[in-house]
Order: structure tokens, then sequence, then C-alpha cells
């Protein structure tokens, strides 16, 4: 099957033009993604996206200006405005590929993975992982990302 981008609804948006994103990860499988709410939202607290059972997460190029040239741009990232989903995503098959040599590689342990992709003003977030959540804070990004790291 060919990976794909699909958009996928978190229910909340952040400022496109400044979303002060902050991303924190630990080695026990959690990262928060901080950004600054949307200015339509009505509620102004901080959004933080929380995964767990995380694989692997990066803050990176391309920015907004040149988003054609990401990877993922013609198979539906071209599409998303806020959140994307990787259906049958290559990221997490080279995980699989790449922990097979572990005497004990059991490749259930990466059939819950999802890969999400969220394009921004200055970089996209990439996250595999096992769930997601989604909360609120009443502080600058990265006191929110700690703050959700901790909780």
């Amino acid at each position: 099957m060919t990976e794909q981008v699909e958009p996928f609804d978190l229910g909340v948006t952040w400022e496109p033009n400044a979303p002060s994103a902050c991303l924190v990860s630990d080695d026990m499988g959690k990262t928060a993604l901080a950004l600054m709410p949307h200015g339509d939202d009505l509620d102004q607290r901080c959004v933080v996206i929380l995964w767990s059972g995380t694989h692997s997460a990066c803050l990176s190029d391309p920015n907004d200006e040149a988003i054609s040239g990401h990877r993922l741009y013609a198979k539906g990232l071209a599409d998303v405005l806020w959140a994307g989903v990787v259906r049958n995503s290559e990221a997490v098959a080279a995980l699989v590929r790449q922990n097979a040599v572990h005497p004990f590689h059991d490749p259930s342990r990466f059939q819950d993975l999802v890969h999400h992709v969220l394009p921004m003003k200055e970089c996209v977030a990439e996250v595999i992982a096992q769930t997601m959540a989604i909360r609120r804070f009443d502080s600058p990004t990265l006191e929110a990302a700690v703050t959700a790291m901790r909780g």
C-alpha cells in the first residue's frame, strides 16, 4: 500500500503565523507539542498536544514557504491545513526494520503506532506514537509543554 496523508481534525487550531511551537519529548515515550491558540479560539489557553508511546518526534524544516519540498507534500500533505495522519507510513515501517536486528524483536509492538504530521509557519512537527490527547494550560508554550509532561 502507498503512503498517504489524510487531514485529521484535532478539534483545536493554533495561531497560524506565530504558534511559538515548543516540542518536548522524554525517553519514556511521552511527547508534548505546545502551541499558542488561534486568535478566534474562545479558549485562549495554550494548546498542548500530548502523545504517549512515542517512538519518534521532531520539529524540522521545511517552513510554510518551502512545504512543497516535504517528502509527504505530494502524498496528501498539500491538503493538510492543521494536522494530518500518515497512513501506511514509511517512517513507521523504517522503525520496524531498524528494530528487527534485536534478538527479541516483536513487530506487533509497532502495530498501534500512528504517524501525525502538523505543518506550521516555521517548521513541521512529526510524531509517531500510540495515543494522543489535547490539553490546555494557562501559560506560555514552553511552560505548558513541561507542565503537560509532568502530569
